[in-house]
């Protein structure tokens, strides 16, 4: 079954949907998103809640962690929501991991009291999060304890922004999260859990960064090379996720860092989902392959076999966030196609409703090497708002 959610559908997921008369729960996003009525095969709360509960094996997938709520309500005591909450939760999820990492030092305290904590206490550089978030929103990091107020103003405003945006299942500032800042390379990984626990990989990305201190990334690629490298050592970092949590015939992506000595550090999770924006679409591209299929029936995919047959081209995707500094309410226009001139061989542009939210679009493209794209980070998009 499938939950339709905002920010962001694609037409590819739909029509991977409607080929297959999939299920997908009915509810107001589905009413509201201009889907010609009776396209897709449309379950009712009730009917979605008696699958789930009487299926062996059970399977959901959405586009959008804006889906959480719907299953908190719906599926209180399942193991659905168990899975949900190990992952979503950063500060439960470094509490189980710990012994894994017990060199990785990390606190949590309440959100109301942050003011009012010793600075000095800390060792710098660090991060400050909520203890549940999304998409970067409230992630700053202070570099040192001079940074510390000006960076606690940054985080109360933004939380006050996302407040707005995204549910307290989605971005929930209750807590906030203290912890060490991990020098190292960005990746995420579009993995699901088989029937079995088995960790099946669809993707891997390397995300590009302009700073090693942003905490946003807007720049993705993967390629034959970062699969061979990664494959294996990410496998096994699935399995002993695996191993701790239990979970089953769910999907995910899951952020890490790779220290310059080669340790794994995992930072986060988007459970229920891929790639947001359903920038996960690039497998089509890159693999030749579609996730969601591969998902539903749960196929494991044969990288042996998608390698050998790749090219050596790099696939990268875009999120064309809009400045954090630059009112929406200001924009009259954002110039696509100037700002397109700075990207390598576009396949395929995706407009997003930028008033809406929090990102004018999702370019895909290949590359010939990861040099070809560092101009992008360069790029001010500023200059192309009108």
């Amino acid at each position: 079954m499938f939950i339709i959610e905002k920010p962001y559908i694609s037409e590819y997921l739909v029509d991977t949907i409607i080929n297959h008369d999939w299920a997908v729960l009915d509810n107001e996003t589905i009413e509201d998103s201009g889907i010609e009525e009776g396209a897709f095969n449309l379950w009712s709360a009730e009917e979605a809640v008696d699958y789930y509960q009487k299926q062996e094996f059970p399977l959901i997938y959405s586009n959008s962690e804006n889906a959480i709520s719907w299953v908190y309500e719906n599926l209180p005591k399942s193991n659905l929501v168990s899975y949900i909450k190990f992952f979503k939760d950063k500060i439960g999820f470094r509490e189980k991991l710990k012994d894994h990492y017990p060199n990785f030092k990390f606190q949590s305290i309440e959100y109301l009291d942050i003011n009012y904590v010793n600075k000095e206490d800390f060792s710098y550089p660090l991060v400050i999060k909520p203890s549940v978030g999304f998409l970067g929103f409230g992630v700053h990091i202070i570099k040192s304890v001079e940074d510390w107020e000006q960076e606690v103003k940054n985080l109360h405003k933004e939380i006050a922004t996302t407040k707005s945006l995204y549910s307290q299942n989605v971005v929930d500032s209750t807590n906030i999260l203290i912890e060490d800042f991990v020098e190292g390379e960005h990746f995420s990984i579009d993995a699901y859990f088989d029937r079995n626990g088995t960790p099946v990989i669809m993707n891997i990305y390397k995300d590009l960064r302009a700073d090693e201190k942003e905490v946003k990334g807007k720049l993705y690629c993967t390629s034959p090379s970062i699969m061979v490298q990664y494959m294996a050592k990410f496998t096994q970092l699935l399995r002993d996720i695996s191993d701790i949590s239990g979970v089953k015939n769910f999907p995910m992506q899951l952020e890490v860092k790779i220290t310059p000595n080669g340790d794994i550090f995992p930072m986060e999770a988007k459970p229920l989902q891929f790639a947001c924006w359903c920038s996960s679409d690039i497998a089509k591209f890159a693999w030749g392959f579609n996730i969601y299929e591969y998902f539903h029936s749960q196929i494991h995919p044969d990288w042996n076999e998608i390698l050998s047959n790749a090219t050596k081209d790099i696939y990268y995707y875009s999120i064309l966030r809009v400045p954090d500094d630059f009112p929406k309410s200001t924009i009259r226009s954002f110039d696509y196609d100037e700002y397109l001139r700075n990207f390598p061989n576009v396949i395929e542009l995706r407009r997003v409703n930028y008033q809406d939210n929090s990102v004018f679009g999702v370019v895909f493209g290949k590359a010939e090497d990861e040099k070809a794209l560092h101009s992008i980070l360069k790029t001010d998009i500023k200059k192309y708002i009108k």
